[in-house]
């Protein structure tokens, strides 16, 4: 399981990946939120904090700071997809909830500021619930209805919701990202939920590749060794194994590429391009589209050395095969020979 940290030194795809909201006292760990890996025009950052912090309530800082606002939404992928309709029977026995998205994204609302959307790609986000709430308060309760249940791996970032707008709202009125800091802002509640289920499901594209990402690399762990021994002229594994880790990467490549939307854009977006914006400015944060194409060509990599070994396996199966007929034929041989003799012995006795 991951968790992002603000930790410099980890590798640089797992970097933080700042969101906001309000919140009265922020973790500790949220302090450093302006060393983001992504920077914007420092002219339209300043221009967007200050609206920002134009709207919102003041706070112990004077000046206003906006690290005093923010808060965590945390998105955990547990499992390949969830059966909605086991799951709507299920949280009418548990907790209050509103569908978002048909067949997509169910929000069950905890209090004011607290709530966890449940997408139908096997991802839970909770939105100022931590991991761990997620995990062993809400993931027991729903497990029934999840398919395939994965190991958990988790995302974290920060985000900030205005409860008004001015007379001129910045970017129209829609809620939008700020370098690397989503603002949430619209006319009513519908809207702003609509936005955060976009969110949600750019946020679940990163987790979601995360387990594609770490499966592969445990498969790279696994035929290390016969790169290794092949290296020294041995084969250390049996064609069987071969065909099911070949059989694990086509499965790979197809939840990347066939049985997902990881590389397409759903179909809400094609009619609320705002919404699609959202989308595609988180994606572009969360770099998912270099993720997948590094991930493609990773199983490319791999889909060729399986097929390498596969080949050499065929070709010392037609190698033995072939050395199993020669011996065969010489065996043949030996006992037409044997005969031959037998016969070319027998005809001088007969003679006399």
């Amino acid at each position: 399981m991951s968790r992002i940290s603000c930790n410099n030194a980890i590798p640089k795809r797992y970097l933080p990946r700042t969101f906001c909201r309000f919140v009265s006292n922020p973790p500790a760990k949220f302090k450093n939120y302006q060393n983001l890996r992504r920077k914007t025009d420092p002219i339209l950052q300043q221009e967007s904090t200050d609206y920002i912090l134009s709207l919102l309530p003041p706070n112990d800082s004077i000046p206003k700071n906006l690290e005093k606002y923010l808060s965590n939404v945390t998105a955990v992928t547990v499992g390949d997809s969830i059966n909605f309709d086991s799951l709507t029977s299920i949280l009418h026995h548990h907790y209050t909830f509103e569908v978002v998205i048909p067949q997509e994204v169910v929000n069950i609302q905890i209090n004011q500021h607290t709530h966890l959307m449940i997408l139908s790609n096997g991802t839970l986000i909770g939105w100022n619930i931590s991991e761990d709430v997620i995990l062993n308060e809400y993931m027991p309760v729903i497990k029934t209805a999840v398919n395939e249940i994965y190991p958990p791996e988790s995302d974290e970032m920060f985000w900030v919701e205005l409860d008004k707008l001015p007379a001129n709202p910045y970017n129209h009125g829609n809620s939008y990202l700020q370098g690397e800091i989503l603002v949430i802002q619209g006319q009513n509640a519908n809207k702003k939920l609509l936005d955060k289920a976009a969110f949600a499901i750019g946020l679940s594209r990163s987790t979601r590749l995360s387990i594609l990402e770490n499966a592969l690399e445990l498969h790279l762990q696994l035929t290390k060794q016969n790169s290794l021994g092949l290296s020294k002229g041995i084969i250390n594994t049996t064609e069987h194994n071969l065909l099911k880790l070949t059989g694990r990467l086509f499965l790979l490549r197809g939840k990347l590429n066939l049985y997902s939307e990881l590389i397409e854009i759903p179909d809400l977006y094609w009619e609320e391009p705002t919404l699609e914006k959202i989308y595609y400015s988180v994606s572009k944060v969360l770099d998912i589209n270099s993720r997948i194409t590094i991930l493609n060509r990773k199983l490319d990599y791999a889909t060729d050395e399986q097929r390498a070994f596969l080949s050499v396996l065929n070709e010392k199966k037609s190698t033995r095969l072939e050395w199993i007929i020669i011996i065969l034929i010489m065996v043949e041989v030996g006992f037409e020979s044997f005969h031959f003799y037998e016969r070319y012995k027998d005809k001088p006795s007969q003679t006399d």
